[in-house]
């Protein structure tokens, strides 16, 4: 089970992660109070051991911005976060075509996955396959509950590399969540936090514990 931590602000944190098996370190590049500077995630980035990959996310982001940041930075993995077309992904994979792809997507109910499975199908014809699917619940809303993601998650087996389960997690509800769907990696940012940015060490210790826990 690969685990994810998004929304870190602080090297110590990322470290910490890394220390306790974290695959994924995700940098914030859109507006958010866990945004980084493009220094920051520069020196997270260069700091990290090989195995715990750094991952800028992206929320509608200029195409060129994108691009800069990546070359500022050295960091190869991109997020998709935000409304990105298949137009816009098909452009990025032609500029950056050795950039793995995350596509989130919210899941705000059962209809999801047939918006989800046409973006998907859209993209694969234009020759873009993304590494990992995010499926994350919606912000500011009813939570759709992980018996729908994870039916989502089933329903989109073998669309993409990886899927993974984002939305609420937290060191209580994350082993939960996992078995409630097909997946293969899970994603935390607020369930581990002290405050925006900054991550409560014995939670992000526990949740991956919890996540691996099979």
């Amino acid at each position: 089970m690969r685990v994810k931590v998004c929304g870190v602000t602080r090297c110590e944190d990322a470290l910490f992660a890394a220390s306790r098996g974290a695959d994924f370190i995700g940098l914030v590049r859109a507006a958010s109070p866990r945004q980084v500077a493009i220094d920051t995630a520069r020196a997270i980035a260069t700091a990290l051991p090989p195995a715990t990959l750094p991952v800028l996310v992206f929320h509608d982001a200029p195409l060129d911005e994108v691009c800069a940041t990546l070359d500022t930075t050295g960091i190869r993995w991109v997020q998709l976060h935000g409304g990105e077309t298949v137009a816009y992904a098909h452009d990025l994979v032609l500029r950056l075509p050795n950039v793995p792809l995350i596509r989130a997507w919210e899941v705000a109910g059962p209809q999801a996955a047939t918006h989800l499975l046409e973006h998907l199908r859209a993209a694969a014809d234009t020759g873009v396959r993304f590494q990992v699917l995010l499926l994350d619940a919606p912000k500011g809303r009813q939570h759709p509950g992980y018996g729908v993601l994870g039916d989502v998650s089933r329903r989109c087996r073998g669309q993409a590399d990886e899927i993974w389960c984002a939305g609420g997690l937290t060191p209580e509800n994350v082993a939960a969540a996992v078995r409630a769907g097909d997946y293969d990696g899970v994603d935390v940012s607020r369930g581990v936090e002290l405050r925006p940015g900054v991550k409560d060490q014995a939670a992000l210790a526990r949740f991956i514990a919890a996540a691996r826990a099979r």
